[in-house]
């Protein structure tokens, strides 16, 4: 029986590390898009279907949390799981924002790459 991949989409601006989740997602049996800004990411996310966003909170055209202030107006979109990868330190004010924006996880680079697989399994589960 075919089943289609759980989609996500990771909004990163460095490259090098957004191919790295890309691929490391990708052998676990995910379909992974790379947004390069928040501009570019805010659209994809607007006009496409995923299952899990992975998203940096610093990164050209407005950053993270302003990507997720635009998309909380699509109530369908503001559903899907975010999952939030930075280089910033995480202080108490971006952890009240986190729970504020309902955001599922946040890891700080450079991450444990077992806990973080282990939560994309566990917010989108894919079934080899």
């Amino acid at each position: 029986m075919y089943e289609d991949k759980k989609k996500v989409i990771v909004v990163e601006d460095e490259m090098i590390f957004a191919k790295v989740i890309k691929l490391r997602l990708e052998s676990c049996g995910y379909d992974v898009e790379i947004a390069t800004d928040a501009y570019q990411g805010t659209q994809s996310i607007i006009t496409k279907n995923y299952d899990l966003i992975i998203l940096d909170l610093m990164m050209p055209a407005g950053g993270g949390y302003s990507l997720l202030e635009r998309i909380k107006k699509y109530p369908a979109k503001s559903m899907i799981p975010v999952i939030i990868m930075t280089g910033k330190h995480i202080d108490a004010n971006d952890e009240s924002i986190a729970h504020q924006l309902d955001i599922k996880a946040i890891f700080s680079k450079p991450y444990d790459t077992t806990k973080f697989l282990n939560t994309v399994q566990n917010l989108a589960p894919v079934y080899n």
